[in-house]
């Protein structure tokens, strides 16, 4: 087991030296080897001492072929492994300056200890910052050893086979040829994170990688980290868009063989129509998954976006798409839709509004600072559909999609979270959701997560009975003529509106006509104005996501003076 003395005394540059000589060793071994190989047989010369020669060469010759590539394995593998110390021991400095900013250390046995124990903390230092900074160096730690561990077991692997002779065929043409088997062998294995890792965890993972390791990820394996919740969304949106062109030959496959299917049904006789209603419906479902990647491409290919979700494994295409860099932004909304929600049908028209929304906010901090702004369109839960009404289980009247949906948003926030804490870099994270996906968010918001602000607009109920969000930091939009919103707590929760604690724990915001520092601003109505790109409403989202809720228009309340 290797500790944190063991990482620290690693030396990168010892084992680069190492593998110099390996190379030159290795050289040595191909020229000299290979003349050797030359010197028999002898041109008449013949006989039992001829034969025995001979016998006595080969035997030499397959000695030299195994010594060159186990020579030529354990160069590569200890070349993988100068480079990979590097990236632990990166992630180890950088765990290290952490916990010294925050009071502190971490021992060579791998514990997390308070350097002010027993004594009083700086007053400066946040408690719930220093809580929450302890459980990432814990994490972190466990990663560093983890990985640390890989390499050690993989090197120690490669110098045991080496030592044993097992590396080449023995059959080898020449020396060369054996020493380029030799290389052939994989080395270090590149470590495959944990399926169950958290949010908090998988940027751990991600940090003790060399530069060069990661980019042999993000060639190879794209599906591990595309939909890691914690990895920063540059990465994420890369993995991604690198992994559309498999997904949609897969999707392509699946059309192909429905069609087959559709073909085969003709010819079979069935009164009931169910062998080609089931053909039809994988064909549907292909095309429908197919037109979802169209809308993918089409929307990244508008420039400044980021593919931080791509899941086609569900019935319906999951996706979800940053305007802006998610990594770089000091404020940061997500935005939830509700019922009949789509990729394919849904995903330009919210795209826009999150566009619109992150020029609104800009506009805003542009006169009142606060930093950049990212938005996110989140369609990463199966909405419920017109076709699911009667289905108690997808219903848009059940809270269970929502349910679902909300554990899943809940990880993402906490990605978000995740990522700006690995990189230090501030973070207002805002939720936004809007009919049946204000009811998802509120599920999310009943976990733990970073979330600073939520908006629930034409909401038909906040899921759970309590959000953990910051007193006085809940807000809620009502459009006139909106019907689609209950009075009453009903099977997706208490409403923002109308339950009994609504008015002391939401404000109330008016979607009314309003003249603002930003010129005159749209009345909306109904159900689906809420986005309007030159509304009360919208502006109302900019001025939370921004963290300037007073420039906000409220319906008759006050701002609750919780500190920011």
């Amino acid at each position: 087991m290797v500790s944190l003395a063991d990482v620290r005394a690693w030396s990168p540059a010892a084992l680069e030296d190492i593998f110099s000589l390996l190379q030159t060793c290795t050289q040595i071994l191909i020229n000299d080897g290979d003349d050797f190989a030359k010197t028999l047989p002898v041109e008449g010369w013949s006989g039992d001492a001829a034969d025995n020669a001979a016998a006595q060469h080969r035997a030499l010759t397959r000695g030299l072929d195994t010594i060159a590539a186990g020579a030529a394995a354990l160069g590569k593998t200890i070349a993988q492994a100068a480079d990979a110390i590097t990236g632990v021991q990166s992630a180890l400095t950088n765990a290290e300056d952490l916990a010294h900013k925050y009071g502190y250390q971490i021992t060579d046995a791998g514990a997390v200890a308070d350097t002010f124990a027993g004594q009083q903390v700086p007053p400066d230092l946040n408690p719930e910052d220093r809580a929450r900074t302890h459980t990432q160096l814990v994490d972190d730690v466990a990663q560093i050893l983890r990985t640390a561990d890989d390499i050690d077991t993989d090197l120690a692997s490669v110098l045991d086979r080496a030592a044993a002779g097992q590396f080449g065929t023995g059959d080898e043409s020449t020396v060369a040829a054996a020493a380029a088997d030799g290389v052939k062998d994989p080395g270090l294995t590149l470590p495959e994170p944990s399926p169950n890792a958290t949010p908090a965890e998988n940027p751990a993972w991600w940090a003790t990688l060399s530069t060069a390791r990661r980019a042999i990820l993000l060639r190879d394996h794209p599906d591990w980290l595309g939909n890691r919740d914690g990895l920063l969304a540059a990465v994420r949106s890369q993995a991604n868009m690198a992994r559309l062109p498999a997904e949609r030959a897969a999707l392509e496959q699946q059309r192909t063989a429905a069609q087959a299917m559709i073909e085969q049904a003709k010819a079979v006789y069935d009164p009931s129509g169910g062998i080609m209603k089931a053909a039809l419906g994988q064909l549907q479902q292909a095309n429908d998954k197919l037109a979802s990647l169209d809308a993918i491409a089409t929307t990244m290919g508008q420039g400044g976006r980021q593919l931080l979700l791509l899941d086609t494994s569900h019935q319906r295409v999951e996706a979800a798409i940053a305007v802006g860099d998610v990594d770089k932004a000091n404020n940061v909304a997500v935005f939830t839709p509700g019922f009949t929600t789509t990729v394919d049908g849904s995903l330009g028209k919210y795209d826009q509004n999150m566009n619109d929304l992150k020029g609104m906010a800009n506009d805003i901090t542009d006169r009142h600072g606060g930093g950049p702004t990212a938005t996110v369109t989140w369609i990463g839960y199966q909405a419920p559909q017109r076709d699911g009404v009667a289905d108690p289980r997808q219903s848009v009247a059940s809270p269970e999609l929502a349910k679902a949906g909300g554990d899943s948003l809940a990880k993402f926030y906490n990605g978000i979270g995740a990522g700006h804490d690995a990189s230090n870099t501030p973070l207002h994270l805002t939720a936004l959701g809007h009919s049946y996906g204000s009811t998802t968010t509120g599920f999310a918001l009943g976990h733990d997560t970073p979330v600073d602000d939520a908006m629930l607009f034409g909401s038909p109920g906040q899921g759970s009975d309590h959000l953990n969000v910051p007193q006085g930091h809940l807000f809620n939009e009502h459009d006139a003529g909106d019907d689609l919103v209950p009075n009453i707590h009903g099977t997706l929760g208490p409403s923002p509106y109308y339950s009994p604690d609504a008015m002391s724990q939401y404000h109330q915001m008016s979607t009314d006509a309003s003249a603002t520092e930003l010129g005159q601003l749209n009345a909306t109505s109904g159900h689906s104005g809420y986005l309007d790109g030159k509304s009360t409403s919208l502006y109302n989202m900019a001025a939370i996501t921004t963290g300037h809720p007073d420039l906000a228009q409220y319906k008759g309340t006050v701002i609750a003076g919780a500190p920011r």
